[in-house]
């Protein structure tokens, strides 16, 4: 065991309490978690208790108390979806059901007479129970007034252990003397699907060999099933090569996606925020692992669990913590800023308030990690939360490429301490006010586009099952509901404001405006009409006229607006860019703003195209004395005549066309 972290140690994930703390009334209870229900079961006796892990939850009086009668010891324990019943296992043979209720009592059996390895209450239509045993999984559906069990089929497989995961609705069975090859059923709504059996790769076939003697085989405390982005993996802990191996499930294959190394033989996991944390136990370390990110490692370096306080008189923290540690944290108040080496740093919403090390012995058996993030300390009653401390990861993470993607990916309601926009903006504006490399850039901006594309994808449509059918069809992610970048901020936060302050280089800028157009068009992303202006007026600075010209005919229409026009004809008024009087006219003129082109024709002194376009588009914005003025102005002839309507009372010209010029 490592030594706590010094007073004021910054953490990437702490332990929050949840509040149900039964330290004083339940000393020599044994303490259970329901994955289904989300409850804590108390067993002391022959009586068990159930308590909520609600956050909700205003009381720590329990849910229900029920009593399953005499017999030996109680093994496991369940309780049904909709709370009614509680199924009971002593030993391998058969359960026993008490409707909470009315404390009747039922018994059953395996219709398969083989020993009981494992049981769960699942949604499918038509299977409320499954029975896992030697032979495979055997469904039941409840009978009216829960008087018992229907048996309604079975998936045969012979089977050395099982392991469910209620949130995914995957059942696992492992065949053979070393638990090698698994296979998978997904209870649906409306039905099991089974799954591609596969088999556990290199590592894990010298480990479950027979000769590696029954210490090393595959067995149920080595895998976890696990739901990161609404993907379902299988987690294989290599204990004696230190690897951790997922493999990603689809309907017709099972395909190992990431291996990432381990430092300890004592390994624990949890998600929080589709952050995968790998716990060694024995240093009570954690890394922060992310399925999407484009390095096969943490994505920080490891730190210590810590304890998150939630004010000054929390006296939840587990009495490893030293005493003077915690009152030196408490005069301290965390802030977060990006990691970096000069100022271009900026300071964000706090990290959470921690104590200053977490527990001593998460390697002891007291404590019981459960999925996704819970961990029980049985011995002391209590009941915690893994959260990432995502403010503490920017200050320490410097690959910023990396950061903000991973930011991105973040949901900000679980992270309520720390404002990740603007820890996204901040990381952006200081690359650029560092002058990072254009590799670097270039990797943040495509950053900042793909979040943001993977926003805004609409999200897919309902399934029965989570799983793909393969890799190549998954499709975008699901609506992200973190803050991703819109070019908006991206123009006005960072690009303008380097450019109005003067912060950064115009040869810079003018290369990092080209990145992030250039990543933007690479995920389809429309770009605002302002950023057009920006860069226009940055390549003018720099002399680059032939090339925004250049650059304005070859889109042909594509970058059209109504700001870009009128911006191109300001530049033509100020004599800043010649050319730009033709180009605005004619985006004016594919826009349709059509009184906008009069006015422009009429400028320039060109009053027979204005009133030929006023006439022909219909024009009535403009004032007919407009045209016989400037007419008059520059010299020009103007055979018409102006009539007065005799309903609106509004003076118009009329074009009269000269002998060979044609009708129009």
């Amino acid at each position: 065991m490592t030594a706590p972290a010094a007073a004021g140690a910054l953490a990437h994930v702490c332990m929050r309490a949840t509040g149900l703390d039964l330290s004083h009334d339940k000393p020599s209870a044994r303490m259970r978690y329901d994955e289904g229900t989300g409850i804590i079961l108390f067993t002391e006796g022959q009586q068990v208790q159930a308590y909520s892990t609600s956050p909700s939850a205003t009381t720590q009086q329990p849910l229900w108390v029920a009593s399953p009668g005499e017999g030996d010891p109680i093994a496991s324990l369940s309780v049904s979806l909709d709370g009614a019943i509680l199924a009971v296992q002593r030993g391998t043979a058969f359960l026993q059901f008490v409707h909470l209720k009315s404390s009747k009592l039922f018994v059953q059996g395996p219709k398969s007479r083989t020993r009981i390895l494992s049981f769960f209450w699942c949604p499918s239509e038509g299977c409320d129970f499954v029975m896992a045993t030697g032979q495979g999984l055997e469904l039941y559906q409840r009978l009216p007034q829960g008087q018992g069990l229907r048996y309604k089929g079975s998936r045969k497989h012979p089977t050395t252990w099982c392991t469910y995961s209620h949130e995914s609705r995957i059942v696992l069975l492992a065949t053979g003397q070393g638990g090698l090859w698994l296979q998978a059923y997904q209870v649906t709504n409306d039905a099991v699907l089974k799954l591609p059996p596969f088999q556990l790769g290199p590592s894990a076939s010298q480990q479950a060999s027979p000769k590696s003697g029954p210490s090393q085989r595959v067995s149920p405390q080595d895998i976890r099933i696990l739901t990161i982005y609404c993907r379902i993996y299988c987690a294989h802990i290599d204990h004696p090569h230190k690897r951790l191996v997922l493999y990603r499930f689809f309907k017709d294959a099972v395909v190992l996606q990431h291996t990432y190394e381990i430092y300890s033989r004592s390994i624990e996991l949890s998600v929080h925020d589709n952050v995968l944390l790998v716990h060694h136990l024995d240093s009570s370390t954690v890394l922060l692992l992310d399925v999407r990110a484009r390095t096969n490692g943490p994505i920080v370096g490891p730190l210590p669990l810590a304890i998150a306080l939630e004010n000054q008189d929390d006296q939840s923290v587990p009495a490893s913590i030293h005493a003077s540690m915690r009152e030196d944290h408490l005069e301290r108040e965390g802030r977060v800023e990006v990691a970096s080496s000069s100022s271009a740093a900026a300071s964000t919403s706090g990290s959470i308030s921690t104590a200053s090390g977490g527990p001593d012995h998460l390697d002891s058996c007291h404590w019981s990690f459960q999925p996704p993030n819970l961990i029980l300390d049985t011995q002391a009653c209590k009941v915690w939360r893994c959260e990432v401390d995502i403010a503490a990861v920017g200050r320490t993470c410097t690959d910023w490429p990396l950061l903000l993607a991973i930011l991105q990916r973040r949901h900000p309601l679980l992270h309520p301490t720390c404002d990740i926009k603007a820890l996204l903006l901040a990381i952006v504006k200081g690359a650029l006010l560092e002058q990072l490399n254009m590799c670097t850039v270039k990797q943040i901006f495509d950053a900042c586009a793909l979040g943001y594309a993977e926003a805004c994808a609409a999200p897919p449509s309902p399934h029965q099952g989570i799983i793909p059918s393969s890799p190549e069809s998954r499709g975008r992610a699901l609506r992200l509901a973190a803050p991703a970048l819109a070019p908006q901020e991206v123009e006005l936060k960072v690009l303008r404001w380097l450019h109005e302050e003067e912060a950064t280089g115009v040869q810079y800028l003018e290369a990092a405006i080209a990145q992030y157009l250039a990543s933007c068009s690479w995920q389809g992303i429309a770009v605002p009409a302002g950023l057009r202006l920006l860069s226009i007026d940055v390549a003018l600075l720099r002399g680059h006229k032939h090339q925004v010209v250049s650059s304005l005919h070859q889109q042909g229409g594509g970058w059209d607006s109504g700001a870009l026009a009128a911006h191109l004809e300001r530049l033509a008024r100020k004599g800043e860019l010649a050319e730009a009087w033709q180009l605005a006219l004619d985006m004016y003129a594919r826009l349709g703003m059509h009184d906008k082109h009069c006015q422009m024709l009429l400028a320039k002194g060109k009053v027979v195209q204005a009133l030929r376009c006023a006439q022909e588009h219909q024009v009535q914005t403009i004032a007919p004395d407009s045209f016989l003025v400037k007419g008059a102005e520059t010299g020009q002839p103007l055979p018409q005549h102006c009539c007065r309507h005799p309903d609106t009372g509004r003076t118009s010209c009329i074009m009269a066309p000269t002998e060979g010029s044609g009708a129009f």
